[in-house]
């Protein structure tokens, strides 16, 4: 009985090692981008992270401009190829006038989640954004433009309490 029962248990193993298992939807908006240069000596760098789970998409995205470091929250929908960002808090300028809950200092009057007509989407590996009616098509993008995906940001991206958000915000917390 014994050596039946392990034949059996042999072939079924067998055969559950063959049969694949089911493919995953692919989630085009995981992963990070990022891209760098030198600014007065010193290298700054632009990033995003992603975390999809389905049409869900969470996002944190740190830039550089008029000499200044601005860094956000975002949350939004996957459509087809397209990233919607609906609402979107962080270092009030030209993406959002909002704090997000908990990072704004005293006094501050606006703090929570603003609205956003931004979208995101991806073109041979690298992002690209466009607001309210700009096309979000791959046609004309050059392999030039846009941010290239990378394997991870190091210590040029968000901080660790950022990515445990991004971790709770994707699994549906926010």
């Amino acid at each position: 009985m014994r050596l039946a029962m392990a034949a059996i248990l042999s072939i079924a193993a067998g055969l559950s090692a063959t049969t694949p298992a089911p493919a995953l939807a692919p989630a085009p908006f995981e992963g990070a981008w990022m891209s760098c240069e030198t600014y007065q000596g010193a290298e700054v760098c632009d990033y995003t992270v992603l975390a999809q789970r389905g049409e869900r998409v969470c996002g944190l995205q740190g830039y550089f401009a008029t000499n200044a470091y601005y860094e956000q929250r975002f949350v939004g929908t996957v459509k087809a190829n397209v990233a919607h960002i609906e609402k979107i808090c962080g270092d009030p300028g030209s993406e959002t006038d909002t704090y997000c809950a908990g990072r704004a200092p005293d006094g501050a009057e606006n703090v929570g989640w603003g609205r956003s007509d931004e979208k995101l989407f991806v073109c041979d590996g690298r992002l690209f954004a466009a607001s309210g009616a700009d096309s979000t098509s791959c046609t004309g993008v050059t392999r030039r433009s846009g941010t290239p995906r990378v394997r991870s940001t190091g210590d040029k991206g968000p901080a660790p309490e950022d990515r445990a958000w991004l971790g709770s915000c994707a699994d549906g917390a926010e």
